[in-house]
């Protein structure tokens, strides 16, 4: 279940993780989807993409805070698959090479860590990380607004982003990471 297009997994993957919303202290965070696109960082095409629902293994857990952020229900998730049935795809997409997304280094990056601790196996390792948060929060401060992605697809003029459309949000995503590093590089 490797999804290597090349032997030194130089592709890089753009990812995304929609979670539950802890109710009480202690309470840690569920992926409810896994959504990845592996890139050509040359030609900056689609390669491959692998998407899928993740049921959380206690579907309480999914709060209605949770359902107004995302929109996945627990009737969304109760058919899907654990994370530990989609872990070695997920590894296989991840382990390796470049990733990227928003707001990635303090979210995404440590609930996929979180998620194999819990399963017992060894997290994916970056090759290098690009979150378009970071360097567009170095560059912009807070004149581009909140931040997120909604806002900024609007302050760049890229259309409008909402959550859940792994498709299409690479296809605004993309270039919105273009626009973040070379912002960042000049």
């Amino acid at each position: 279940m490797n999804p290597t297009t090349s032997g030194d997994r130089s592709e890089i993957c753009f990812f995304d993780l929609e979670t539950t919303i802890p109710r009480r202290r202690g309470q840690g965070f569920s992926i409810l989807e896994f959504g990845a696109i592996l890139v050509c960082p040359k030609r900056l095409v689609e390669l491959k993409s692998f998407a899928s629902l993740v049921r959380p293994d206690d579907l309480s857990s999914i709060s209605l805070d949770s359902v107004r952020c995302n929109g996945i229900t627990r009737d969304a998730v109760a058919e899907a698959p654990f994370f530990s049935d989609i872990a070695e795809e997920v590894y296989g997409f991840l382990h390796g090479r470049v990733w990227a997304g928003h707001n990635i280094v303090k979210f995404d990056c440590v609930r996929v860590r979180e998620a194999f601790e819990k399963i017992g196996m060894p997290a994916p390792e970056p090759k290098g990380i690009i979150d378009s948060l970071a360097l567009l929060t170095q560059k912009f401060g807070r004149r581009a607004g909140d931040m997120k992605m909604e806002t900024l697809a609007n302050y760049f003029g890229l259309g409008k982003q909402t959550h859940r459309q792994v498709d299409d949000e690479y296809k605004l995503f993309s270039p919105m990471i273009v626009v973040a590093i070379y912002v960042a590089l000049r």
